[in-house]
C-alpha cells in the first residue's frame, strides 16, 4: 500500500468513528487536530488525541469507547465512511450554538420523534411515508453520515432500530420539515397537522423531557 493510500485509509478510520459522536465544525476540528498532530505517529498515539478531545459533551465520559473503535478500525478496517477529503478541505466554521443548546443532544431527541411519528399513524400509511421521504433524502443539504442514518432507519423494520448520531438542530429542523411536506402531499395539510399534533401527545406521555426540544422544529 502507498504511503498516500495508508493516510487515506487512515483519515477514514477517525473520521468514521468520530462520526458516531461529532458532526458539522466540531467532526471538522477534531479532523484537523489529527492530521496536524497525530497521523504520523503510531497507533498508540490515538490515547492522547481522543484525550484532546475530552472537551466535547459527545466525547466526555467516552473515551474508552471512542480509542475501542478506533483501534477495531485500525485492526479491521471495514464499513468506513468514504473520504472526508472534500468535505474537509471546503469546511468552513459556523456560528456556535446559543448558549444551553447541545446539539449533540438531538440525536436521541430525534429518535424519540421518528417512534412517536411511526406509532401514531397506520402500518400502512407509514410505510408509504417512508418510502417518499427516502426519495427526498439524496437532494437533502446533510452531512453524509447523517444521511445514511436515515437512510438505514427509514428503510428497516422493527422496534430493535436505532438512531444514534451526532446532528445539529439545523439538521433536524430540514429532515422535520421534509416529513412535513411529504405528510401534507400524503393526506393534506389539516391531517398532517392532526399527526404532528398526535405525535407531540403521543410524546408527551411517553418522552415529556423531550417534547420541549421537538417543539422547536415543528
Amino acid at each position: 500500500m502507498s504511503a498516500e493510500a495508508e493516510q487515506t485509509l487512515k483519515r477514514r478510520i477517525v473520521f468514521t468513528a468520530l462520526a458516531d459522536y461529532l458532526s458539522g465544525e466540531p467532526l471538522m476540528q477534531a479532523l484537523n487536530l489529527w492530521e496536524a498532530n497525530y497521523a504520523a505517529k503510531p497507533v498508540y498515539a490515538l490515547n492522547e488525541f481522543v484525550g484532546k478531545l475530552g472537551e466535547h459533551p459527545a466525547i466526555a465520559g467516552k473515551r474508552k469507547d471512542v480509542i475501542r473503535t478506533l483501534l477495531s478500525l485500525s485492526q479491521n478496517p471495514v464499513g468506513l465512511l468514504p473520504n472526508p477529503t472534500a468535505q474537509h478541505t471546503s469546511f468552513k466554521p459556523v456560528a456556535r450554538p446559543e448558549p444551553g443548546v447541545y446539539p449533540e443532544r438531538l440525536d436521541k431527541v430525534f429518535a424519540h420523534f421518528l417512534t412517536a411519528l411511526e406509532m401514531v399513524m397506520p402500518a400502512d400509511e407509514f410505510v408509504t411515508l417512508r418510502l417518499s421521504f427516502l426519495l427526498r433524502l439524496n437532494d437533502m443539504p446533510l452531512n453524509p453520515t447523517l444521511k445514511a442514518r436515515l437512510r438505514m432507519w427509514f428503510d428497516s423494520e422493527g422496534s430493535d432500530r436505532t438512531f444514534s448520531v451526532v446532528c445539529n438542530a439545523p439538521e433536524i429542523r430540514r429532515v422535520v420539515n421534509q416529513l412535513y411536506v411529504a405528510l401534507c402531499e400524503q393526506y393534506g395539510p389539516v391531517q398532517a397537522d392532526d399527526t404532528l399534533a398526535a405525535t407531540v401527545m403521543w410524546l408527551e406521555r411517553k418522552h415529556p423531557a423531550c417534547v420541549r426540544d421537538i417543539r422547536r422544529f415543528l
